[in-house]
């Protein structure tokens, strides 16, 4: 409405082809706001679907880390209880 109102006040005395110039103007202005706007929204999706991705890759990381301090546990653990067998066997 304020462009609208601008464009009025502006032409009071002017002819028709110079308003239609200033409307096809303000026209076109309107338009790549609206192109900069959808682009804009592009990016920010663009932009939240990375974040998402790297969200689910740090959760991947960490479940594959416990994961295999799990098995080195397990596995320091059971040749430590073979050690202590061995030695024993070696006693006797």
């Amino acid at each position: 409405m304020k462009i609208a109102s601008g464009i009025v006040a502006s032409m009071s005395g002017v002819g028709v082809s110079s308003f239609t110039a200033k409307i096809t103007k303000s026209v076109a202005k309107l338009a790549s706001g609206q192109r900069n706007d959808a682009a804009a929204m592009a990016n920010l999706s663009a932009a939240g679907s990375r974040i998402t991705d790297v969200e689910s890759a740090r959760q991947i990381i960490e479940f594959t880390k416990t994961n295999m301090l799990s098995h080195a546990e397990s596995s320091v653990s059971g040749q430590a209880n073979q050690l202590q067998r061995d030695i024993i066997n070696l006693i006797r």
